[in-house]
This record gives structure tokens, sequence and C-alpha cells, in this order.
């Protein structure tokens, strides 16, 4: 299955609005993504399903997907073993971008990646447009009850340089050029797909992995 985009909305059966993107195999390549070591997982491990989401925390459509689309996403793809998820943090060059990705990664060596994931998507017009962003992003650790001290000083060290320098290359070896982007099995799936759109192509995955 090559790759596929949904527009948003639609009132079209779902597998209507799937459109084969013109070159798109130079926008995302299937057979160049090497995830192993990058990215933060939720869901069974034995899921017949692996998605795997590139995205920028300062990309408005990647905070769309985690308004509109995540919680279906992680109610009844994740939570039910269908789909085991790996979101892959990187920097698409997005003004704070890598400040939020810093703070992202901060909070993972307090075992609090997917809480500040949360906590930054939601919180996305206040930190990426208003002023002092670095003590709102210092704040949010503070609310979901980080240490603050550690927090600080990792957040001034950038200590989480390292694992955004790994996630950068896979994305780019794997011709990333837009956020967010997922790959289902492989399938390249681009832009805030519809919970719906998204499950489609699920659904086609298990079915050939049940083959």
């Amino acid at each position: 299955m090559g790759p596929v985009t949904a527009e948003r909305r639609s009132t079209k059966p779902v597998l209507a609005v799937f459109v084969a993107l013109a070159g798109a195999a130079s926008a995302a390549s299937a057979q160049d993504l090497e995830v192993d070591g990058v990215g933060y997982v939720l869901g069974d491990d034995f899921a017949p399903v692996e998605v795997v989401e590139f995205g920028d925390f300062a990309c408005s459509a990647c905070a769309e997907f985690w308004r509109d689309t995540w919680p279906a996403v992680q109610a009844q793809l994740i939570e039910t073993g269908r789909v085991r998820w790996r979101h892959v943090p990187f920097l698409l060059g997005f003004d704070r971008g890598d400040d939020a990705t810093n703070a992202a990664e901060c909070a993972a060596e307090q075992g609090a990646f997917w809480t500040m994931h949360d906590r930054i998507f939601e919180g996305q017009r206040e930190w990426a447009r208003g002023r002092g962003h670095h003590d709102v992003l210092r704040r949010y650790a503070a609310e979901e009850g980080l240490d603050v001290e550690e927090f600080r000083e990792c957040y001034d060290d950038e200590r989480g340089e390292d694992r955004t320098d790994a996630a950068n290359r896979a994305a780019r070896r794997a011709g990333i050029r837009g956020t967010p982007t997922f790959f289902v099995e492989g399938t390249p799936v681009l832009g805030a797909v519809t919970f719906e759109a998204l499950e489609a192509v699920v659904r086609e995955a298990e079915q050939a992995a049940a083959r």
C-alpha cells in the first residue's frame, strides 16, 4: 500500500478519502525507517500492528491530531492491544520546538515523557506564542509533579540533545518533510488524519498480519 493522506472531517466513506500522493516516495520512505533506540512507546509489545509517529511539538497539525484523534487512538487501538505506538519527537524547524522537545526529553528522564507530551500539546498556544516560554515549560514540570530542580538542571544543560539528534537522523533517513507523519507497519500516512482514516489503515495491516 502506498503513502496515503486523508481529508479531515469528511462525510465521505473513510476509504474514499485516501489519496495516493504523487512522488510521495521522496516525502516518506518506508524502507529507510530505522527507529530502534529512538522515541517512546505505548502499548503491548506483542500487538499485531506497530505505528510510528514522527512529530514536532511546535507543529500545529500535531497538536490538532493530539486534540482530535489521539484520545480515540489510545482508547480503541492502544489500550485494546491492537497497536503498539512509538512517538518519535524530532525537530522539523518550528520556532521553539527545540525547547519543547528538550522539556519532553527531560521529563522522560523522570519516567514522565507521555505526561509531558500531553501537557505540551495541551498548552501549545501558551508556550509557542507567548513570552517566557522557558518558564512556562518549567511550570508544566512542576504542575505534573516532576522533581523541579532535577528537571531544571536537565533543561538548562539540554541533556536530551543526543536523543533528539538521533531522532532527527531517523527522520532524515525516512525522508520526513511534514508533521505529523505516521508509518503503519511501514505504510506512510501523512497529516492530522481522523481516527476513522487511521483506523482503516490499521485494520488493513491487521488483516495482512492475519493472512
